[in-house]
């Protein structure tokens, strides 16, 4: 037997039908998502449910225990927010597409996280710390459930780690903002009240 969690709260007739054709099984509502338990899952069930849903569907490993879990470790940009922060402060900069395109071929598989890092922080040297705070204040959002869930991971007793390759101004202040237990992030130089383009320590990938 393997579940399938749907990330979804409501079940209108129409989707528990589209649920339970794709899946060969009726989904059961849970607290705040639905689950779907089933004899054998073939391989793209989830991806034909997330199609038909617009919603994430994740299939959980064989003989998972959900009670045995105590730390849940997420990844920020574009993930716990919904910008890459770098790309923002690189806006500020006058170097958004320059930076932008390090980082997709960084994604190709181009270039090393390290490489792409120290290429993408050395075109923001100059540029004021006080952009940082714009950036926070002005354009970094979370992404709807993030609350919730870290809310509903405090209720369980369960930690909250959130480990970035982006920056601890950031990772900071969204451990104060929403109780997380650890951060881990890479922390930017700064002198003189400006960003020297470096990147203080050993690089968190």
């Amino acid at each position: 037997m393997q579940t399938l969690v749907i990330h979804r709260s409501g079940l209108d007739p129409e989707s528990r039908d589209a649920i339970t054709e794709l899946a060969g099984a009726a989904p059961q509502a849970c607290d705040g998502y639905l689950r779907v338990d089933v004899a054998e899952l073939q391989p793209q069930t989830a991806e034909r449910l997330r199609d038909a849903l617009g919603c994430d569907v994740n299939a959980l490993p064989p003989g998972f225990d959900g009670h045995g879990a105590g730390l849940l470790i997420s990844d920020m940009d574009s993930t716990l927010i919904s910008i890459e922060c770098v790309d923002e402060i690189a806006d500020f900069a006058g170097v958004k597409p320059q930076v932008a395109a390090i980082t997709e071929a960084a994604m190709r598989g181009e270039l090393d996280f390290e490489g792409s890092l120290t290429r993408r922080v050395a075109l923001l040297e100059g540029l004021p710390e006080a952009v940082l705070e714009e950036v926070w204040r002005e354009r970094l959002r979370l992404n709807p459930g993030a609350e919730a869930l870290a809310a509903g991971l405090r209720a369980r007793g369960l930690r909250f780690a959130l480990v970035s390759g982006g920056f601890t101004f950031f990772t900071e202040r969204l451990k104060a903002q929403l109780g997380l237990d650890y951060t881990l992030a890479n922390t930017l130089e700064v002198h003189d009240g400006k960003l020297t383009g470096k990147v203080l320590g050993e690089i968190v990938g």
